[in-house]
């Protein structure tokens, strides 16, 4: 029964069909595949995009938007507005009051850390693993002068050889192996690689001593390239929208560091890296007010009620390098909903990504794409009641949502403190109600929906 309630939450339908739409294979996405898949599908469907707007202003009359005003194509109006950009530029204009940084007080100042991916050309993960394995046992040899002056920027491994050791070997003695779960990616478990790259430039690791690190790398396998997302930049709040604001553009500094990197792997084998033009941004400010807050708090009491449920997602809550890491790392597996997108100043309004309602740190595991792909359905099926009805977004009733969703499987979101006795009375619920569905979809039979006043529905 244990299968009824797996430890990850399965992707929801349309996150899937992203997958297929993107040609990406178990977990790589290439993003040449994936922009000509999105350019076929807005083709097939007739949608045209309005490249390079340029946002300049909005019209309201009283709390609702009535148009977009940009530079390079006018007025735009709509009845409805969902506003996914990066760090929320329409909210923002239309007076949404924003949370700044990761919540309140000492976390306003704070974001988390920038990226930038690169390819590397001309090396394989079988020759990679060959250079960590060579690294790794330059490292523990006392005799190689060079590898034990790398270490002096590592002061934890210096005074505990246990613990490098560990953390380059296996529990067979030998190097440390990239772990690969499917033939497209690869996760470096070593730190052979980040202790020599920061060893040779004499420039300390930490992102607080630090500006900058070269971390243990997520690898995509593209073909003939691999894609690392590695690098790292310390973040605070303040430059994380000034990047923003600049469409991600990479800041002067970040060159050299780039360059730096470069150097690195070509001199140990690879032809040629490529950095992307944009840098990886993970967080931005949320929007201050939302009809109801998807927040770190909720994700780990099991997320929205069963019944205003789109789906069940399982992410860790990642602060990576900011001050919030130190916060007890948590991975709930929590029910989403839509209502935190929907900002209470603007009635016909919704913001999608980053920048929803999370109330700081629920940004953690709220700013990842496959969650807010998922939750885009449902905001889509309010909207269109929304404009049915004449109604404001807020006003929809979200369980009506719910019952235009495509059939799945039941949302089981679970608190993070459940106790094995509390587990096997949610998976008896999921069963009962998955039977219940499944006879209410091929019977005809009235749905029966779970009473909380008998069972309870809340936090499930």
């Amino acid at each position: 029964m244990w299968d009824l309630l797996p430890p990850f939450a399965p992707s929801s339908q349309l996150y899937e069909k992203f997958l297929q739409l993107t040609g990406a294979g178990q977990i790589a996405v290439n993003p040449r595949s994936a922009s000509r898949g999105f350019k076929q599908a807005l083709h097939r469907a007739n949608i045209s995009v309005l490249r390079a707007a340029q946002l300049a202003g909005v019209s309201l009359e009283g709390n609702r938007l009535c148009a977009l005003k940009s530079r390079r194509h006018g007025e735009l109006g709509a009845d409805i507005f969902i506003d996914s950009s990066l760090g929320a530029e329409l909210a923002h204009r239309a007076g949404v009051s924003f949370l700044q940084g990761l919540g309140q007080r000492g976390l306003s100042h704070e974001s988390i850390a920038l990226g930038w991916i690169f390819e590397v050309e001309g090396m394989t993960l079988s020759q990679l693993q060959i250079l960590e394995d060579k690294i790794s046992l330059r490292l523990l040899d006392p005799k190689d002068y060079q590898a034990q002056q790398w270490l002096q920027l590592w002061p934890a491994y210096l005074k505990d050889r246990r613990r490098l050791q560990m953390d380059l070997l296996d529990d067979q003695g030998n190097p440390k192996q990239m772990y690969t779960a499917t033939h497209d990616s690869a996760d470096q478990r070593s730190p052979a690689l980040s202790i020599a790259f920061h060893g040779q430039l004499h420039r300390l690791p930490g992102l607080k001593e630090s500006p900058t690190r070269l971390d243990a790398a997520n690898i995509a396998v593209l073909g003939s390239r691999l894609s690392f997302n590695s690098l790292l930049f310390r973040n605070d709040a303040e430059q994380n929208r000034q990047v923003i604001a600049k469409h991600g553009s990479p800041l002067p500094w970040m060159w050299r560091v780039a360059n730096d990197v470069t150097h690195f792997f070509i001199s140990n084998g690879a032809k040629r890296v490529t950095w992307m033009p944009e840098l990886y941004i993970r967080s931005a400010d949320q929007i201050a007010k939302p009809s109801e807050a998807l927040s770190a708090q909720l994700m780990a009491q099991g997320g929205v009620p069963r019944q205003h449920a789109l789906g069940t997602f399982t992410y860790a809550l990642d602060f990576r390098g900011s001050s919030a890491k130190f916060i007890p790392s948590a991975k709930p597996t929590f029910n989403f909903g839509y209502r935190h997108t929907l900002p209470r100043e603007i009635s016909n309004l919704a913001v999608l990504g980053p920048s929803s309602g999370f109330a700081g740190l629920g940004e953690g595991a709220g700013r990842i794409i496959e969650l807010n792909i998922s939750v885009g359905q449902g905001l889509a099926i309010a909207s269109s009641l929304s404009l049915a009805r004449k109604l404001p977004l807020a006003a929809v009733n979200p369980q009506e949502v719910v019952s235009f969703m495509p059939a799945g499987y039941t949302p089981y979101g679970r608190p993070s403190n459940s106790t094995s006795l509390n587990l096997l009375f949610r998976q008896l619920q999921y069963l009962f109600d998955s039977c219940w569905s499944w006879l209410y979809k091929f019977s005809g039979l009235p749905r029966l929906r779970c009473d909380p006043r008998v069972l309870p529905c809340d936090g499930l």
